[in-house]
């Protein structure tokens, strides 16, 4: 009998040695409404949104066995679902990529500002369409991730395989630009 209480966590551990598939299951079912309603913010389409899911699922279910534990079981998730999400944006709708990523990120782009407390709206999303045209796919995750997410740079060092000092580094310069850039567009 699989005991529900267990932790995402010892689930995957199992899952790793007897490739039990009930207890694929029960991850499947703590997380697949989560996962929906990730997708849902990215393509706004409930079919979609659906099929993506379920893809999501299926990336999870291959790639179980390379989850080390060293990062949270949902940072791992999430870098799974955004990387899902945006392969399909970028193959179907590439236009919709900066939007998606522009209105996920609007309300913490003051958050990423020194000295700043709250930005016009229309201004947010200048600074992030010229921001996102600057820096590269990675670092458009990194800031999802540190300020959508709210993930720590330990997790994201471990889920993304980079060093702590290379999170930092790009983190920082992503603000950097985010800085620049609103001290640019201010003067306008």
């Amino acid at each position: 009998m699989i005991d529900k209480n267990i932790s995402d966590e010892e689930l995957i551990a199992i899952l790793q040695s007897e490739g039990n598939l009930s207890y694929f299951s029960i991850l499947t079912e703590r997380h697949e409404k989560g996962i929906l309603k990730k997708c849902k913010s990215y393509v706004k389409d409930e079919d979609t949104a659906e099929d993506l899911c379920q893809e999501v699922l299926i990336k999870v279910f291959l790639k179980l066995k390379y989850f080390r534990g060293e990062a949270r079981f949902s940072t791992w998730l999430f870098a799974i679902v955004h990387n899902t999400c945006m392969d399909y944006l970028r193959k179907n709708k590439k236009s919709q990529v900066l939007k998606v990523i522009t209105e996920k990120m609007a309300d913490e782009i003051a958050e990423m500002i020194e000295g700043v407390d709250e930005i016009p709206e229309e201004l947010s999303f200048q600074i992030l369409e010229e921001l996102l045209e600057v820096i590269s796919p990675e670092e458009k995750m990194l800031l999802l991730l540190k300020y959508k997410e709210k993930h720590s740079i330990k997790d994201i060092q471990t889920s993304l395989g980079l060093s702590e000092s290379a999170v930092k580094m790009r983190l920082k310069r992503a603000r950097t630009h985010v800085n620049e850039l609103y001290q640019k567009l201010r003067k306008k």
